[in-house]
């Protein structure tokens, strides 16, 4: 059997191995900690190009060049995020840890956790594909989760499976997932988020106030 460049197997092959690769970059990229954001909205860049089948042979230089392009909003989400996440850690030790449990720290717990998903869900994908100010980003992440509610929950939903299936199955399963489990989240994301970045882009979402800058800063 003869294969051709353009079979099926020998691109579906093509996009894993550049899938390993991006998720190599990007946790090259997450090494300084402080630039995790940066580095997602860089696979980002890649990630939705490769749904739209209209991926750029420069990989690497394409990566790299919105790692640096996008450091300025990637720091700030990093700390953001880290500051949001130690305030629920705090949280629910604070639960379990004073007597009788008080429920004000699980509810406020609870409340950060669902304030930071609506507003981080999509807000890197957002960052790779539009120019805006940090704020405005957070805000159409935001408005997205709103509008987009079921799909937002469905895609919870996997990227919960996935972790699932990354951390909980086998520790050698846990090692695997190292090496591709972000990238499959982020590539799960870019999947699910991209038809609703068409019908934003076709509707201009007049009606619930979302706004964008420059569109794809990336180029087609």
């Amino acid at each position: 059997m003869k294969l051709q460049i353009d079979s099926p197997i020998i691109t579906t092959g093509i996009k894993l191995t550049n899938l390993l690769i991006l998720n190599f970059y990007w946790l090259l990229g997450c090494l300084p900690l402080v630039t995790i954001g940066t580095s997602t909205i860089a696979a980002f860049t890649v990630t939705l190009k490769m749904v739209e089948d209209r991926e750029e042979p420069g990989m690497t230089v394409q990566f790299w060049s919105a790692y640096i392009h996008n450091l300025k909003h990637g720091i700030p989400l990093t700390l953001i995020l880290a500051a949001a996440v130690y305030s629920i850690w705090l949280d629910f030790q604070m639960f379990n840890k004073l007597e009788n449990n008080p429920m004000g720290f699980l509810i406020l717990g609870l409340v950060v956790i669902f304030l930071l998903l609506a507003h981080y869900l999509y807000v890197f994908p957002l960052e790779a594909r539009y120019e805006n100010k940090l704020l405005t980003a957070l805000s159409n992440s935001r408005k997205i989760c709103i509008r987009f509610f079921v799909r937002t929950l469905g895609l919870v939903g996997i990227l919960v499976i996935q972790v699932l299936l990354f951390t909980q199955v086998a520790p050698v399963i846990t090692y695997i997932g190292i090496f591709c489990g972000p990238i499959l989240m982020i590539y799960t994301t870019s999947q699910i988020i991209m038809p609703i970045f068409r019908k934003l882009d076709q509707d201009n979402t007049a009606h619930d106030g979302f706004h964008v800058g420059g569109r794809d800063w990336g180029g087609e």
